[in-house]
């Protein structure tokens, strides 16, 4: 198999359509358990005002212990949590693993196995790790980019390239699956072949993967 499909997590697995519970309940639900005062606005804007440090990097690229600490006192003092490090990233782990999954979209990769190769590539944070193993068995995918691991989230070209690299393959047999229009610019940008959707959207998914693998 000279084709790989890679698809993007959040989204396109992970549910965050508006009618479900999803990641930015999870979030305004872990924040307000240690600050009932805020409003579900201010616990949302709280938790993206503190998403990047001093140097504006994103905590979504890192997995060491110090920049996690950091980006817990980022929230604890700006929202004025009362909790420690452990209790936030276990409140936020739970209220993650709540998110459902696009049950539909899961199936239909299993389908995929045997006829391509299969890669996932993610910008998740380090505590979302156990809410991806339970929506997806990671060993249906044959790599798997987490932009924690890489040390690059997708909004940079850079992440676009390194897996290019790791992937040792070509542009044009490249098909990534992204909900995410600034994600999907950028594969454009390196030559991907590419389709815009969410998981609700699976019909989309398969003809778009249908038409790249000739099917």
């Amino acid at each position: 198999m000279d084709k790989i499909i890679i698809f993007d997590w959040g989204g396109v697995i992970l549910k965050e359509y508006p009618e479900h519970y999803c990641d930015q309940d999870a979030i305004i639900e872990t924040i307000k358990k240690f600050n009932n005062n805020l409003t579900d606005n201010d616990a949302y804007q709280l938790y993206l005002d503190t998403l990047k440090d001093e140097n504006n990097r994103k905590i979504s690229i890192f997995n060491d212990y110090e920049s996690k600490y950091k980006w817990y006192e980022r929230i604890h003092n700006n929202g004025k949590l009362n909790t420690t490090y452990e209790e936030f990233i276990n409140e936020f782990t739970y209220n993650y693993n709540k998110i459902d999954k696009y049950e539909e979209v899961v199936n239909y990769i299993y389908t995929l196995k045997d006829k391509t190769n299969l890669v996932l590539f993610s910008d998740l944070i380090f505590a979302c790790f156990s809410a991806l193993e339970n929506t997806i068995n990671l060993n249906i995918f044959d790599k798997i980019f987490l932009s924690y691991e890489e040390g690059y989230v997708k909004s940079n070209i850079e992440a676009f390239i390194n897996v290019e690299k790791k992937l040792n393959i070509k542009a044009e047999n490249i098909l990534f699956i992204d909900n995410n229009e600034n994600n999907i610019n950028n594969a454009k940008k390196r030559g991907w072949n590419t389709c815009l959707a969410f998981g609700y959207e699976l019909d989309k998914i398969k003809n778009t993967v249908d038409e790249f693998l000739k099917i």
